[in-house]
């Protein structure tokens, strides 16, 4: 006996297929946008927690005093914590930010001068905050500056300004990133703070 089309089996198998395809079609599409979903909300965690931390030099004096400091600021939204902190000069490192800062104290004699330090590397910084890893303080107890004083405080700090810096950090959901003084706008992402010679401080 010949079988007619369409018939109730055949309908029903094809149906089943097409049912089965719609169904795949938009598993696969519920799969992509969880996936975005997912994305979207691994970015939206990074972003809350992303730092940014840069050197900030800071001088000014008046009539009676002097004062240099060199910082690190985080200027992101997120705690960073220092991994490790390069000073160079002239493109030569910095191993002491103690003796650079103490060796040009002979411009300063006739002034009191106070120098405090601070370690860097292994600190948190939670965001906004800033820690002076170098400041430098010069009072006159009586009377003004002399001007040929105030020319050699002027030029230490030039020097001081003309150092370079790089900064490895990272979050609190470990990304980490490099931060140098002549980029200080553009952090460089990198897989961990250990493919760079870091000071000690």
């Amino acid at each position: 006996m010949k079988l007619g089309w369409p018939n109730v089996e055949m309908t029903t198998a094809l149906s089943a297929v097409v049912v089965g395809v719609a169904a795949l079609i938009v598993a696969v599409d519920q799969s992509n946008i969880a996936r975005q979903q997912a994305d979207l909300m691994e970015k939206t965690v990074q972003a809350s927690v992303w730092p940014v931390v840069q050197f900030d030099f800071v001088a000014d004096q008046d009539l009676y005093g002097a004062e240099a400091s060199l910082s690190l600021r985080n200027s992101g939204v997120g705690p960073a914590i220092i991994k490790g902190i390069q000073v160079t000069r002239d493109g030569v490192p910095v191993a002491r930010i103690e003796d650079y800062l103490l060796r040009n104290l002979e411009i300063t004699q006739g002034m009191r001068f106070e120098l405090d330090v601070n370690r860097g590397t292994g600190r948190v910084l939670s965001a906004g905050e800033v820690v002076a890893v170098g400041e430098a303080r010069w009072t006159l107890a009586v009377g003004q500056i002399p001007s040929n004083m105030r020319d050699n405080i002027n030029a230490y700090f030039a020097e001081l300004n003309a150092i370079e810096g790089a900064i490895c950090y990272c979050s609190v959901l470990d990304q980490c990133w490099i931060n140098r003084t002549r980029d200080y706008a553009n952090p460089e992402p990198v897989d961990a703070c250990t493919d760079m010679e870091f000071g000690e401080f």
